[in-house]
């Protein structure tokens, strides 16, 4: 039996729930093994540089727009196309930021969500998250 998000203890820091959402997404997506194709904007080489501290906020807000462009050009309400689901997975990335903390765990859900509409097995995404995360 799986456990819940809203079960997840995160840390009090914001900074510190962020890097431990980020860390996950990018553990699993390395597993499955999607590929982005814009190189400029690789949100897995984005998010790698902000937990490295070698990028910066400002990085994530060109690449989180660049994204939202592509999800734009797919349709929106496009949750079938795998180019669309693959800019969506790419927004999902990098959404997480100190401003939006609060909104960890419903970020969380939509990338799970996100995974399962491209296919990918979903239990194997959970299984990794109640390995990763703290539960209360």
């Amino acid at each position: 039996m799986s456990k819940p998000i809203a079960s997840i203890a995160w840390p009090a820091e914001a900074q510190s729930s962020v890097e431990l959402l980020r860390r996950y997404m990018t553990k699993v997506v390395a597993d499955i093994g999607v590929s982005f194709g814009s190189a400029a904007y690789d949100p897995m080489s984005i998010v790698k540089g902000l937990l490295a501290g070698s990028l910066f906020e400002a990085d994530r807000r060109s690449a989180l727009t660049h994204w939202w462009n592509a999800v734009d050009g797919q349709g929106i309400r496009n949750l079938e196309h795998k180019d669309a689901l693959t800019a969506r997975l790419a927004v999902c990335l990098l959404t997480p930021n100190e401003g939006n903390a609060s909104d960890l765990g419903e970020q969380l859900s939509w990338f799970l969500e996100v995974l399962g509409f491209l296919g990918v097995d979903v239990d194997k995404a959970i299984e990794v998250m109640e390995r990763h995360f703290p539960f209360i």
